[in-house]
């Protein structure tokens, strides 16, 4: 355990980190703003998500059938026992052997039986949309940092971000590593059920890692230029890249990196922007496939 006179507490939000006197882990008092912001967004996100699942989710029949007045004022009939037949009787008539096959449909081929059998058990219940495709369970989204130094961010994300799900923090530095999980630690039970720290390369981490996370955060000291192209294969399908860029201010003077010249004038801060939003769609264009690559940024 670390002893405690060495560190000075750093509230932001509703986490805490363990910041050491001589200051080995960079922290970034400027970014809280951003920060906040990524979490507006995050949430954002997770909502409209939660839509849009429900949204394609095929509506449930109405299983219990409908009974009508005249039928209510019956009165119950009583039970007649009766042999039962070889097979199991169905009340339309259809007749089924032990398996649940139907016996009297030779014109549905097996899988056709099979999938007739699951509705009629309940199986099978929401699987499929109205254009026949798979409809699989939502999952709380994965979500990666991919330059976590304190890992601040990472655990803001895990305690403030309401249905949020495993947030991997990754960089290269050990005292970082070793920072982040004291970290992870120092805020409790809910952070170490969500947050997880790893020692890695990002680019090489998040290439062998593609479409495997929900949400990707870049927030490098400097230029994202060098982690775009492996964060945007990093992302899953219909998830999102979430990018901090700390070279805007002057971003738009030297464009090497971004494939860009701009002209200068007064809007160089929008400008500035649309170049960075114009790099990321031209790398997320080069991955899709060609009936897809029509990517649209505002």
């Amino acid at each position: 355990m670390a002893d405690l006179s060495e560190f000075k507490i750093v509230k932001e939000g509703e986490a805490e980190i363990l910041m050491h006197k001589q200051n080995e882990v960079f922290y970034n008092k400027a970014q809280v703003n951003n920060r906040d912001m990524s979490i507006a967004v995050l949430r954002t996100f997770i909502s409209k998500r939660k839509e849009e699942h429900e949204a394609n989710l095929p509506k449930k029949a109405k299983r219990a059938p409908k009974v009508s007045e005249s039928d209510a004022s019956e009165p119950a009939k009583e039970d007649v026992p009766h042999a039962s037949p070889p097979e199991d009787c169905r009340d339309n008539g259809e007749c089924e052997d032990g398996n649940g096959m139907a016996l009297d449909e030779p014109h549905k081929t097996a899988e056709e039986q099979v999938k007739s059998s699951e509705e009629c058990n309940g199986e099978g219940e929401s699987m499929s949309n109205a254009d026949g495709k798979v409809q699989r369970e939502l999952k709380p989204p994965r979500v990666l940092e991919a330059l976590s130094a304190s890992g601040l961010r990472a655990l803001r994300y895990a305690r403030e971000v309401e249905g949020i799900g495993q947030v991997v923090a990754l960089d290269n530095d050990q005292a970082s590593v070793d920072a982040c999980r004291r970290n992870i630690k120092f805020n409790g039970s809910v952070a170490c059920s969500k947050v997880e720290s790893h020692l890695a390369d990002a680019p090489v981490y998040m290439l062998t890692h593609p479409k495997e996370f929900d949400v990707v955060d870049l927030d490098p000291c400097g230029s994202p230029s060098v982690f775009l192209d492996s964060a945007v294969q990093s992302v899953a399908d219909g998830g999102m890249l979430m990018c901090t860029a700390t070279d805007m201010a002057v971003l738009w003077g030297e464009m090497g990196r971004y494939g860009s010249y701009p002209p200068r004038g007064k809007y160089c801060h929008e400008m500035a922007l649309r170049i960075l939003l114009a790099s990321i769609e031209v790398i997320t264009n080069f991955h899709m496939p060609p009936h897809l690559s029509s990517m649209n940024l505002q």
